[in-house]
């Protein structure tokens, strides 16, 4: 039985054309509104569609889990097996997402990009062990219509950056791949997962091999690269959080040096005006990296605000009602009201919601950006206004 399939393109180009490939130029598409969102499940009732649409956003971004393919879990005896199931299915649930009314109308209009996750990566929590990721690629180019001879489909990872509008208005989106590289989780005693009332649920302790990463090497390489770019305006998307650290499942600080070289990258670039996506966790919120908080004696940060908004679920939020929460449907649901985060500002979003982030640039003060959580029905959950001068690095006499 043949188990994964000779794709068109093999994985062996590193850096040949690799800055083509990679980078992509809109200079006269002008952006200033942004929507997103992460882990939808393709076959619930999607009603946020018709709230993004009325915002009508020039860009819309998919912060990964765009489908849940390993659910259900695939049952068979061997990996490969497993590996198959979840394989065969993406490219139908790919195809309902792409149907699903309110999306198709979406993308009449928007410039659509995005990363992926776990679930449209094929496995829980997986990274660069799992066994499908090549096939998992092919699958994710095709859904965002990449051409089956681009280079794009030939480089291991799907990692890229994207430049709107002219200088002074540009926007560039830097978008990570925080799976087909990944070093391997470290895994907690079960029990510590129910850690409830400490507020640090999760599975997962930290991962100090020196040799761990999250983005690898290549990746690295090429995101120095491109912060060094010039922009007005640079959104970083992850699809794990890459600020909030206290909770002990999937995040950057997973791999603590990891995240400090991330920090330490931005300020030594000189990267001004960067904004973090994030999505996974299945609750949303805003956090504000407080570089007095962070213990390491390593740790370095930018020296303006840095604000990751996770944006996180589409559907699958739990609960995704007040009334849900009150009559105690969901069996643990003192996780997210008591989850900490020393970098939170303002409340959890429990429910159902999308992200946006509107750029006012002809604002009298000058730009000023609007970041916001909305949930399903169209009722703002979240909101934080930023002066985009604020995003640079103090000019020191």
């Amino acid at each position: 039985m043949k188990l994964f399939r000779v794709l068109p393109v093999l994985f062996l180009i590193a850096t040949v054309g690799t800055a083509t490939a990679r980078d992509e130029v809109h200079p006269d598409r002008m952006v200033s509104r942004l929507a997103f969102g992460s882990c939808v499940m393709q076959d619930r009732p999607q009603p946020f569609w018709e709230h993004v649409n009325t915002y009508a956003p020039d860009v819309w971004l998919w912060l990964g889990d765009t489908v849940y393919a390993d659910s259900p879990r695939p049952q068979a005896d061997t990996e490969e097996e497993r590996a198959r199931i979840v394989l065969d299915r993406m490219p139908e649930l790919y195809r309902q997402q792409r149907a699903e009314p309110g999306y198709a109308a979406l993308r009449e209009r928007a410039f659509v990009a995005g990363i992926w996750d776990d679930h449209d990566y094929g496995k829980n929590d997986a990274g660069a062990d799992w066994i499908g990721r090549e096939e998992a690629q092919w699958h994710f180019w095709d859904f965002y219509d990449e051409p089956a001879q681009s280079a794009r489909r030939g480089l291991p990872g799907t990692y890229r950056a994207i430049r709107f509008g002219p200088p002074g208005r540009t926007v560039q989106l830097i978008l990570l791949d925080t799976r087909f590289f990944r070093s391997p989780l470290t895994r907690l005693d079960e029990s510590a997962e129910h850690d409830w009332l400490l507020g640090q649920p999760g599975r997962y302790e930290v991962n100090n091999d020196p040799a761990a990463t999250v983005l690898g090497e290549a990746q690295w390489q090429w995101l120095e690269q491109v912060l060094r770019e010039p922009a007005d305006l640079r959104v970083l998307v992850s699809s794990i959080q890459i600020v909030a650290d206290d909770h002990r499942w999937e995040k950057w600080g997973n791999f603590p040096a990891e995240r400090r070289r991330l920090f330490r990258l931005l300020r030594a670039t000189g990267a001004n005006g960067v904004v973090i996506l994030s999505g996974d966790r299945h609750t949303g919120e805003l956090s504000l990296l407080d570089p007095a908080r962070e213990s390491h004696p390593d740790f370095t940060a930018p020296d303006y605000p840095l604000y990751d908004l996770t944006a996180s679920a589409l559907t699958q939020s739990r609960p995704t009602t007040f009334e849900a929460q009150q009559e105690g449907r969901w069996a643990n649901p003192v996780s997210h009201r008591h989850e900490i985060n020393r970098h939170r500002i303002g409340s959890v979003v429990r429910y159902n919601h999308y992200g946006t982030l509107t750029i006012a640039w002809e604002h009298a003060a000058g730009p000023q950006l609007t970041l916001e959580l909305v949930a399903d029905n169209g009722t703002p959950m979240l909101r934080q206004q930023v002066d985009l001068t604020a995003l640079r690095t103090p000019v020191r006499n």
